[in-house]
């Protein structure tokens, strides 16, 4: 228990402990910012722990939450909002055939085959199960379908 007994042996867990609170403060408020300083307090204790002074510390903790967060709030904020991130391209499904499972009977839509799964389908003209259609593009009120064309 003598290791504890002086400031210095338990700066790190100070920092541990600050680290915690900004962790637990991002799930109240998930902004993916007050988690960067809480990994930056972390770091920071690291270096408690190897004997730093507490102006290294303050350093330490002000400099890596800075670049943490720079370097890494889009991606993070992309990755748990479940948006895209910017290089991750959707494949171009317009002009591919499809075939009709369940009947199209305008303006009622249908199921299409496509790719081994099956999406909902409009159209301009009725199209009857077993035929082939061209997707043409993605259905505006509904992003999980699409609109099609009988092929000729």
């Amino acid at each position: 228990m003598e290791y504890f007994a002086s400031a210095q042996n338990i700066q790190w867990l100070i920092w541990l402990g600050v680290g915690l609170v900004f962790v637990i403060a991002e799930l109240a408020v998930p902004a993916f910012i007050v988690v960067f300083f809480g990994v930056g307090a972390f770091i920071a204790g690291g270096t408690a722990f190897f004997g730093a002074t507490v102006p290294v510390q303050l350093v330490v903790f002000g400099v890596s939450s800075v670049v943490l967060l720079i370097l890494f709030r889009k991606m993070m904020a992309a990755t748990f909002t479940g948006e895209k991130a910017e290089d991750e391209k959707e494949p171009n499904v317009i002009g591919q055939q499809a075939e009709v499972v369940d009947a199209i009977r305008p303006p009622q839509p249908g199921r299409i085959k496509f790719q081994g799964s099956f999406w909902s389908a409009r159209s301009g003209e009725a199209v009857e199960p077993g035929s082939m259609v061209r997707i043409v593009k993605r259905d505006e009120n509904d992003l999980n379908a699409f609109v099609v064309e009988k092929e000729q």
